[in-house]
């Protein structure tokens, strides 16, 4: 805080001397002793609207002090008030704007010195009486310096039935010393915005306005925002402090105890608003829009009245107790019947309370406040805002050549904050926003601790956190057993602290309420709400559509929560247990518990069972221990869905409830699962194990078939049907160099790299496969019709069954030889292979308490013969046709082999797998010369193939030390399209390179490839 707002008197201000140094008076041209009042009424009969001109007022004079000044039907025109000298004294005339039915009136007051200028008013000024319309402007456009209009008696705006007055200051923010704020300042001794059935507002935009005593020592100061009178007609008073204005209230210099202001914001039956909102920048500093009470402060006093505060957008207020309150509470929201509200919302808005401060003392005093003391008061902190109890202090410091108070806030020591504090007092502290309103973010409070008194007091949680983050530390008392209440309506708040002290009521209504230390009182928690943690609380009903849970909150680890009372748990109530098992302990049924110092009361209450989501099995014979009661347990939870397999029951005492597990009838393996999950079914039910243990666990159907898929080793018996189907790249490399009719000796290279996929089925899961590799080779022309060759190649294929968690590397080692025999158009080829398969597997089972990384590293073999008869027809020179048909028999081996890993690895015996393919297709081919003379070709490929025997590839398997059971892989397509398409040329006489699409497609199959590849003759 950086201004001074004083009560004794030891310094005067500055400006005050040069008052007596220097007096001009405005009205010195004119007679300014009268013998008697008269009223001068404007006229503006010059038309240059200006005030000093004598002819524009009814007298045709200039004002004097004695006179009563109107200034009527202006007619929308503004009438100039010029204030082109530097401290001068206007007089002190009153001076009515718009006055009487019918009247709208206009005076702006203008302020020309380019210095800072102090100007003195003694009257009285009046906006908008008798049903008018009145509206003054005062501004003043210098940087740097300020205009002050200065010892004003009363001002009055918005007076009597059907009156609209509006006064705005306009500056633009702060002068270069501490002790001044704003380029217009106007100081009065009381201020009356919106009376006796008028409508007022005060603007003050970058300027100030001060309240004080004018060195009155006798007559109290006042200030009143919207007061009725007590008449019963609605008074609306308006002050708003904008863009780094400020408003100051003290009692000002050498003033008696007679003389203390009077702060009230709402009176007799009258509403008033005050609004603090914005901020500016001068110099590089902000400069907060800001209030100061510095002898406390009212909002809604009276039966009928409405007080209400908004500080928002970076606004501040401080309010200070008055001297002759004993108890430093420096505000009172809510007296006498009245209702009052303080909102303080966003980052950076800020309300301080302060006890007793005093100008000639160092040390201010510890502030309280009290949110309806005898009336309905409410103070909301929203969106970061925040309302701190502690002092002000005030030292002496020296600007330049003047010496000024300064002031600073000072929150080492916090006051407290009282609710409801008289009988009929109703007070409501809302973090975030009221009980009936939307959730907002919460804001700040300092304070020692809140006080529940005689009334009704209420602290609301209507937050957006979360996060659980939101810890609310400060102490909450009750005056007396019973007073308070404490209501969670949304987000999530956190108790750490001891509320012991508190003895009301707490009602969840909505979010979460975690409990974490003692809470004294009764606790109800009603539909939308859920009461978590680890601490102890009183008394306790959860209703129909309530949640309790012990333990902290986003935790499933088993904690305990303490009642201390009774419970009840009404029908559609919820206890949310949290389970585990823990094989070490002696009792290895570890839960959450509801400790009940007293009698609990059951009346079907739900149980939902959430575990931990690594360690709990729902083996038949388990029990958890979720209930104990001192008093005894009178009635039942509500009966427990059954999971897949087991049953979940309740079991009695008189003291205690438990959850326990029985098994039910449903087999292993149900009518909707795959062949592959019943046969791993099948062998768990022969061999009780942790997976037998494991599966029965699951809680539905869909659980189960996905851990049985997790169990199977699907990858083992999928990744021979990716192993079957590359057998062909050997086969179509070696097809593909016997096309060259030529006859000679050469070698060729063959490059490919293929994707592919395996649809999924009822069985199996999609698996996906990418291989590349190369085949070189040579051959020799035997004769005219017979050609034989050697072949080898390298590959690698990666292949992922992602629905199981699985994956294979496979690298192939491959040889062959083969032969070609031509007679004319008619071409028979033959050849045999044999591949070394090397294979790295890796599989991931996530179980509740089977979470292994297997992996296996096993050889296999693939071996192969071929054939291939195709016929050439030359239908033009350039243009041939060649069907064919060819035959291929596939034999692969599979070594022995065992995973490494836990529990879930399987082992496997060597087996075999024998398939045998036909494909029928024609080939048409295109030749071209090109302009420089080499030879190219184009063709195209299509055909059918057809596979027989072991389609369905299957894996024999066993879980180390069970039995063996039987797991079918990917089924290869019986009938696929062969599609082939591609160009060659013919580089050098010896030499073509070539390019091609190569690609299947099947029912349940695809691939597609492209190939490159060399032929050159020595």
């Amino acid at each position: 805080m950086e201004d001074a707002v004083m009560k004794q008197n030891p310094i005067k201000k500055s400006y005050s001397f040069k008052r007596k140094a220097l007096l001009i008076s405005l009205l010195s041209s004119i007679v300014t002793i009268q013998t008697q009042a008269q009223e001068a009424i404007w006229n503006n009969n010059t038309g240059n609207n200006l005030f000093f001109d004598g002819m524009n007022w009814s007298t045709n004079l200039v004002p004097g002090n004695n006179d009563i000044l109107y200034i009527k039907n202006s007619d929308g025109q503004e009438v100039k008030l010029i204030l082109d000298n530097y401290n001068a004294d206007i007089g002190s005339a009153p001076i009515f704007i718009g006055q009487g039915e019918n009247n709208n009136s206009y005076l702006k007051i203008i302020s020309s010195p380019d210095d800072s200028s102090d100007h003195y008013y003694n009257g009285t000024i009046t906006v908008g009486s008798a049903g008018a319309i009145g509206l003054v402007e005062y501004q003043h456009g210098k940087i740097g310096n300020t205009s002050s209009l200065d010892e004003i008696d009363t001002i009055n705006i918005g007076s009597g039935l059907n009156s609209h007055g509006t006064m705005s200051l306009f500056g633009i923010g702060k002068n270069t010393t501490d002790q001044f704020m704003g380029n217009s300042i106007i100081s009065a001794q009381d201020t009356y915005i919106g009376i006796d059935g008028g409508t007022g507002i005060l603007n003050i935009s970058g300027s100030e306005l001060d309240i004080n005593s004018h060195y009155d020592s006798i007559n109290p100061v006042s200030f009143t925002l919207g007061d009725g009178s007590n008449s019963g007609i609605s008074s609306k008073g308006t002050m708003n402090i904008l863009a780094g204005g400020k408003a100051s209230f003290s009692a000002g210099h050498g003033i008696s105890s007679y003389a203390l202001p009077t702060s009230i914001i709402g009176l007799n039956q009258g509403e008033g608003t005050l609004n603090i909102s914005g901020s500016t920048v001068l110099n590089d500093e902000v400069i907060q829009s800001r209030s100061y009470f510095a002898q406390g402060l009212t909002i809604g006093q009276g039966a009928g009245s409405i007080g209400t505060v908004q500080i928002t957008d970076s606004g501040y207020m401080a309010t200070m107790s008055a001297a002759e309150d004993t108890t430093n509470i420096g505000a009172y929201v809510g007296v006498n019947g009245g209702k009052g509200s303080v909102l303080v919302s966003g980052e950076g808005s800020v309300w301080n309370v302060s006890g007793h401060t005093f100008y000639g003392s160092e040390t201010g005093e510890i502030g309280n406040l009290s949110i309806g003391e005898s009336g309905t008061g409410t103070v909301t902190l929203a969106n970061g805002g925040k309302l701190s109890l502690g002092k002000t202090d005030f030292h002496l410091s020296f600007d330049s050549s003047t010496y000024y108070m300064k002031s600073e806030y000072n929150n080492s020591q916090l006051g407290d904050l009282y609710l409801g504090n008289q009988t009929d007092g109703v007070g409501s502290l809302n973090f975030g926003a009221a009980e009936d309103q939307s959730a907002e973010a919460a804001g700040i409070l300092e304070v020692n601790k809140i006080v529940f008194g005689a009334g009704d007091g209420t602290v609301v949680f209507n937050h957006t956190d979360n996060s659980g983050l939101y810890i609310f530390e400060t102490e909450m008392v009750s005056s007396a057993e019973g007073q308070g209440t404490i209501k969670q309506v949304n987000g999530v708040t956190v108790f750490n602290a001891n509320q012991s002290t508190f003895t009301g009521k707490t009602e969840v209504t909505g979010g979460t309420l975690v409990v974490n230390n003692m809470l004294g009182g009764a606790m109800s928690v009603s539909n939308g709400g859920t009461l978590t943690g680890i601490g102890s609380i009183g008394h306790t009903t959860v209703g129909n559509g309530g949640i309790i849970s012990p333990g902290q909150l986003n935790s499933t680890e088993p904690e305990s929560i303490t009642i201390n009372g009774n419970l009840i748990m009404e029908s559609g109530s919820n206890y949310i247990v949290d389970i585990t098992t823990n094989s070490a302990l002696p009792n290895p049924y570890v839960s959450d518990l509801i400790q009940v110092n007293g009698s609990t009361v059951l009346n079907g209450s739900a149980v939902t069972v959430r575990d931990n989501g690594d360690s709990v099995l729902y083996v038949p014979g388990s029990r958890w221990h979720i209930l104990s009661s001192t008093g005894g347990v009178t009635g039942e939870f509500a009966a427990i869905s059954p999971l897949l397999y087991v049953n979940a029951n309740y079991e009695y005492d008189e003291n205690n409830a438990y959850l326990t597990i029985t098994r039910n009838q449903q087999d292993i393996c149900t009518a909707n699962m795959s062949s592959n999950e019943c046969s791993v079914a099948e062998n768990i039910v022969e061999q009780p194990s942790e997976i037998h243990d494991e599966i029965i666990s699951q809680p539905d159907e869909k659980s189960a078939k996905h851990a049985l898929d997790q169990l199977s080793g699907e990858i083992h018996a999928s990744a021979k049907s990716a192993q079957l189907e590359d057998s062909r790249f050997i086969r179509e490399a070696v097809n593909n160099r016997l096309q060259d009719p030529a006859v000679g000796d050469g070698a060729w290279g063959h490059i490919y790299a293929s994707w592919g996929k395996f649809d999924s089925s009822n069985d199996t899961a999609e698996m996906k496969r990418n291989i590349a590799g190369v085949f070189l080779g040579v051959d020799k022309s035997l004769n005219e019709t017979w050609k034989m060759g050697l072949v080898g190649g390298y590959g690698k294929a990666d292949i992922t069954v992602s629905d199981r968690s699985s994956s294979a590397d496979r690298y192939d080692y491959q040889i062959g030889a083969y032969t070609k025999g031509q007679w004319d158009n008619f071409n028979l080829h033959a050849g045999v292979s044999y591949a070394l398969n090397d294979y790295s597997t890796k599989r991931k089972v996530r179980l509740q308490t089977i979470r292994d990384d297997l992996n296996a590293d096993y050889n296999a073999s693939t071996s192969q013969v071929f054939t291939e008869a195709r016929y050439l027809f030359n239908v033009t020179q350039t243009l041939s046709v060649e069907p064919y048909i060819d035959a291929a028999y596939v034999h692969i081996e599979t070594d022995d082999f065992t995973e490494s890993g836990g529990n879930a690895k399987l082992h496997s015996a060597s087996d075999s797998t024998n398939t045998f393919f036909t494909t029928l297709g024609s080939r048409v081919t295109k030749h071209f010369t090109l302009e420089n003379g080499q030879t190219t070709k184009i063709w195209g490929n299509a055909g059918w193939r057809h596979a027989y025997n072991d389609v369905t590839p299957t894996e024999k398997v066993n879980f180390v030390g069970a039995n063996s059971f039987s797991v079918e892989g990917a089924s290869i397509s019986k009938d696929v399209a062969v599609l082939e398409a591609g160009a060659e040329i013919k580089v050098t006489p010896n030499t073509e390179i070539g390019a091609m699409y190569n690609g299947q497609v099947g029912n349940n199959t695809e691939d597609h490839g492209a190939k490159v590849y060399i032929n050159w003759r020595f």
